[in-house]
């Protein structure tokens, strides 16, 4: 009986040697949108395919809406190893691994299709590379969409609408450069603090994707809703270097995998909700001003002195990369 056992475990043992054993692993995933938003749904189609690929092996526990840490604070987060994946914008990036201001700069994608070959492109390769300088392994880049202006004192029909007001803006340079260029005060504000200072009369306006303008309930203190569309957002998802390297090949290219499966869903649903969002918004009879802008050129205009200074600093091989993708992608 005991040499059948022996036997028995040692078959066990030859078995468990040749196939593929995933580690118990239950990964935190910080996200900045409400529990309504496109990164809540992605994330939890990101966990549920890595829970199906890995066998239930391996996890995430999903912190939305800033639970865990805000902007910054999250992407050092994921630096230091207190988070392990961050779903974030460029700007908060930027904080961590400064290259990423490049994509804070206006008018740079002319279509969320041109954006992602762009940053899918061997030339943007680049920010992959210097995440990882930063102690971040790069995932890939989810659908943040267009961001535009909001404010409490009038539609913004020409660019000289924009003269004068004080504007809430992430922490971001490039950001705040561009702002200046358009005739705005810009004061970096965290995420949290935008309702109330938006409320209080702090700041005027603020800019943002539409889905949060509507989702954190912008629209209650900002009547004015202007399609300035000076920014589209690709957002960063990252995680730590050390914990990636941790894995084994096997459990990386699960993850892997589960992730870009899930960014194709999280993409799609991104998109579609930012097309139809705002016209279910007013249909329901919503007290808000939507301004559509026919001709941007004057925005574009306005801002071209802030290419002019980045060019010639750190960020510029960084924006010859986007350009060069640019130009590859639209051929």
């Amino acid at each position: 009986m005991k040499r059948l056992l022996a036997i028995v475990l040692c078959a066990l043992l030859v078995l468990g040697c040749s196939s593929v054993a995933f580690a118990d692993q239950v990964f935190t995933v910080h996200h900045i949108g409400s529990m309504q938003h496109p990164y809540q749904k992605g994330a939890e189609k990101f966990q549920e395919l890595l829970e199906e690929y890995s066998n239930g092996e391996m996890s995430l526990d999903i912190f939305g809406a800033n639970q865990l840490a805000a902007g910054a604070k999250a992407v050092e987060g994921v630096q230091l190893g207190t988070i392990d994946i961050f779903i974030e914008n460029p700007m908060s990036v930027s904080n961590v691994v400064p290259s990423f201001d490049a994509l804070n700069m206006p008018y740079l994608f002319d279509s969320a299709e041109q954006a992602f070959a762009m940053m899918d492109s061997e030339y943007c390769k680049v920010f992959a590379e210097d995440c990882e300088a930063h102690g971040i392994k790069l995932l890939g880049y989810w659908y943040n969409g267009w961001r535009n202006v909001s404010n409490s004192k009038r539609p913004i029909e020409k660019v000289e609408d924009l003269e004068g007001l004080t504007i809430r803006i992430a922490e971001s340079q490039v950001f705040a450069d561009m702002m200046a260029a358009l005739g705005m005060n810009a004061v970096p504000l965290a995420n949290s603090e935008v309702f109330t200072a938006l409320q209080m009369g702090t700041v005027d306006a603020q800019e943002n994707p539409q889905n949060n303008y509507i989702n954190n309930k912008y629209y209650e203190v900002n009547r004015y809703f202007s399609m300035t569309r000076h920014v589209f957002s690709v957002e960063p998802v990252g995680m730590n270097l050390e914990l990636w390297n941790s894995l084994t090949p096997e459990e990386q290219e699960t993850l892997q995998k589960a992730f870009d499966d899930a960014t194709v869903y999280a993409r799609e649903l991104a998109e579609t909700t930012e097309t139809n969002q705002l016209k279910e918004f007013l249909d329901k009879g919503a007290d808000i001003v939507v301004t559509y802008i026919d001709d941007l050129t004057p925005f574009q205009q306005k801002v071209a002195p802030v290419y002019d200074k980045y060019r010639d600093g750190d960020l510029g091989v960084y924006i010859q990369a986007l350009e060069a993708a640019k130009e590859a992608v639209s051929k």
